[in-house]
């Protein structure tokens, strides 16, 4: 698909009125935002005034629940997405592609139960019928899956969501090879890495990390005597580049308290072990695989941000778009970090209160709600994706403007 058949619509709202009840204030330098007042869906299952409203929506969501990890994995991106969904006022109808798999399999393996479990997807949306589909990553939910949904639930929507990188010499062949079959295509990257997966009727857009005030649910900026300085949580498995700079890190800062979990041979930790951890962090460093990749973090920065600790990243990606200087801590090299870090670390007034404007940026503008709403919007052509803060980041079809302008002069 050649770049240049994909463009993004310049018709966007500058400021974010319906997000609802955000208030910058100057003196704290946050954003505030009364928990009771939330923007009005109109996916509500509130019919009292029904003449005003759209039908709820149902929705399947074929995604990686990881109900075999026992709650180990509670934090994972589908479970906030399905958190969100039902936030957003549609009825969510989980079913967990590898957990399917395994449970009908003879030999309890996701790879012999594939066949089975495409077949057992068809017939739960036969036995549903939802106006939506929404599909997480789903490698192995094959083309002739998704067409037989479309022969027996006329009508459907099937939107695709994806939170591991897409840059080139990534594995996303499974994405490109059904990018024809889905209504729209939602990424955590932006830029000319997103752009080459649009379609004829098939935008590709960005989407934000989500958070979720049940799952992010600390406020480490509260804790006046943390038992950490610095933590990173993260494989170093395959990234001599991230060893190397870890290393580097842990010897240059040796007045810190330092929390390595998953690199330099420490284990990974899970559930409510590694929320203990943030919940007791100063600092947190959100080191991805790359950091020249338009818009690009793994869901890291949605824990850190989102359980109200100062977050250290890289500048280069583009993340000022979505957190300001004032939300979380950029920097350019490793001789910044490390002087930043230590700055911080004494000055926690400073340090404090850039972690508290992260936290509540990441809880009022890309809570799990905001993003679920943004992606069935998108997808069923609700006008109302066209207020999203990240909409500019939507990457459309040529072949689909003479619609698109059409629409928007009849909303107009």
């Amino acid at each position: 698909m050649s770049l240049s058949h994909c463009l993004t619509l310049s018709r966007w709202q500058t400021e974010v009125p319906a997000i609802g009840a955000l208030e910058y204030n100057s003196q704290q330098g946050s954003y505030l935002k009364s928990l009771s007042v939330l923007r009005k869906s109109r996916m509500t299952t509130d019919l009292t005034n029904a003449k005003d409203q759209r039908r709820p929506l149902r929705v399947v969501h074929a995604a990686n629940y990881q109900i075999d990890k026992d709650g180990l994995a509670f934090f994972n991106p589908d479970q906030k997405m399905h958190q969100g969904l039902v936030q957003a006022g549609c009825y969510v109808y989980p079913f967990s592609i590898n957990d399917r798999a395994r449970m009908l399999s003879p030999t309890g393996s996701k790879i012999f139960g594939r066949g089975r479990a495409n077949r057992a997807l068809i017939r739960t949306c036969v036995n549903v019928h939802p106006d939506l589909l929404v599909l997480c990553h789903g490698q192995t939910v094959t083309r002739e899956t998704l067409l037989e949904i479309r022969r027996q639930v006329p009508g459907i929507r099937i939107a695709f969501w994806y939170v591991d990188p897409i840059w080139d010499g990534c594995n996303y062949g499974h994405l490109t090879e059904r990018a024809d079959l889905f209504d729209a295509i939602f990424c955590t990257t932006g830029g000319r890495d997103l752009q080459k997966f649009c379609r004829p009727g098939c935008p590709a857009a960005f989407i934000p990390n989500p958070v979720d005030a049940g799952i992010e649910r600390y406020r480490a900026f509260e804790d006046p005597d943390p038992d950490y300085d610095l933590v990173f949580f993260g494989r170093d498995k395959y990234a001599p580049q991230r060893r190397m700079f870890l290393s580097k890190l842990v010897e240059a800062l040796p007045e810190f308290r330092m929390g390595i979990f998953g690199s330099l041979g420490n284990p990974l930790v899970f559930g409510h072990a590694k929320e203990r951890i943030l919940a007791s962090s100063r600092m947190a460093l959100n080191l991805s695989r790359r950091d020249d990749v338009e818009l690009y973090s793994s869901d890291r920065i949605a824990q850190l941000t989102g359980n109200g600790i100062l977050t250290l990243t890289a500048a280069g990606a583009g993340l000022e778009q979505l957190y300001s200087s004032d939300e979380v801590v950029y920097y350019e090299n490793f001789d910044e970090l490390v002087t930043k870090a230590r700055r911080l670390k004494q000055g926690d007034g400073e340090r404090v209160r850039i972690a508290r404007n992260g936290w509540l940026k990441s809880h009022t503008v890309y809570s799990a709600r905001e993003v679920a709403r943004f992606i069935v919007d998108l997808s069923m052509r609700h006008p109302e994706y066209e207020q999203c803060p990240w909409g500019q980041h939507v990457f459309w079809h040529t072949a689909d403007m003479p619609h698109l302008q059409a629409s928007l002069r009849a909303a107009a």
